[in-house]
């Protein structure tokens, strides 16, 4: 499981903000019920080499590179002694912005705090010309690569959007890039597109915190369409494919959950597929459709989440 925070703070905006405090809940769960968590780049070692990771390992990273993460996040992780990662966009640092970090606050971090890419100005990378798209990745690569040393290419789209010609780059450049949409990481997922829970707003309070930390990677092997953005169909048909024959059990406890809506209208193709709708058009902007079933261990469940964008 991969955690994304993005403020530290107990103002506002509380969408985007996680209580330092409840941080530090966060991270004595961690230590309380004996989870590793571990630097990102581990976890992706261990992903592509397809190793098996502990059952009770987590990474933590935060987007955008706010200050707050290193006047309240970063004390915690010393004490703690716990890893994490931040996802920068370069112009907030060069710019020398009041509410962001600056590159020796980032180097202070080290060796503790890995810092990757997020892009130079934060734009939404959606029907950017080339040029514009290009830059925005390569550009911010070569400020972290300069300052830092730090040559991983680990990209966190901005607002979890990306369209083909986004994708297609990170992938013709060797990247491993990150979404906003949640579920488990796993051997069999994207790794152009890894999933994330948010751990912002009411995503951070403890019941919801624990239940997700303990999900499971749903047993899929593929599903279609891969890319985000709906333009003709505002009920967007998602096909998932299972990577095994669902129980009865399973598939009767198998449900998919609409942002703003209820549950998603399901059919079923025997016990290895289905097909999840949304029952009334997705909205302008984002929307994702949440699966989720029943894992063996009580209290703890499958999970796999799509993202929709709407323009």
């Amino acid at each position: 499981v991969i955690l994304v925070y993005h403020r530290f703070s107990d103002e506002e905006p509380k969408s985007t903000s996680t209580s330092p405090d409840l941080f530090r809940q966060h991270l004595e769960f961690f230590k309380n019920n004996g989870y590793q968590v571990l630097p990102l780049k581990k976890v992706i070692e261990g992903l592509r080499v397809k190793q098996d990771l502990p059952d009770k390992c987590v990474s933590l990273t935060a987007d955008d590179g706010f200050l707050s993460f290193y006047t309240e996040a970063f004390p915690l992780l010393v004490h703690y002694q716990f890893p994490m990662s931040v996802f920068v966009s370069t112009e907030s640092i060069d710019k020398k912005y009041d509410l962001m970090m600056s590159w020796d606050q980032l180097r202070e971090m080290s060796p503790l705090v890995d810092v990757f890419n997020h892009s130079v100005k934060h734009l939404h990378l959606i029907n950017q010309n080339t040029k514009v798209l290009e830059d925005e990745i390569s550009l911010a690569q070569d400020r972290i690569s300069k300052e830092l040393g730090i040559n991983d290419k680990f990209f966190a789209y901005p607002y979890g959007e990306f369209d083909d010609a986004t994708y297609l780059f990170l992938k013709s450049s060797s990247y491993t890039a990150f979404g906003q949409q949640s579920g488990v990481a796993s051997q069999e997922g994207d790794l152009l597109n890894l999933p994330r829970f948010s751990m912002s707003g009411s995503y951070a309070k403890m019941d919801s915190f624990s239940l997700k930390v303990q999900t499971v990677h749903m047993p899929i092997k593929q599903y279609s369409p891969k890319n985000l953005i709906i333009s003709d169909d505002f009920r967007p048909l998602l096909k998932l494919v299972f990577s095994r024959p669902l129980s009865s059990y399973e598939r009767n406890n198998f449900s998919c959950f609409v942002s703003g809506q209820d549950k998603a209208d399901l059919i079923w193709e025997a016990y290895q597929s289905v097909s999840v709708k949304s029952k009334a058009p997705l909205l302008i902007g984002r929307s994702r459709y949440n699966c989720t079933m029943p894992y063996k261990d009580k209290g703890r469940y499958y999970w796999f989440s799509k993202m929709w964008l709407r323009l």
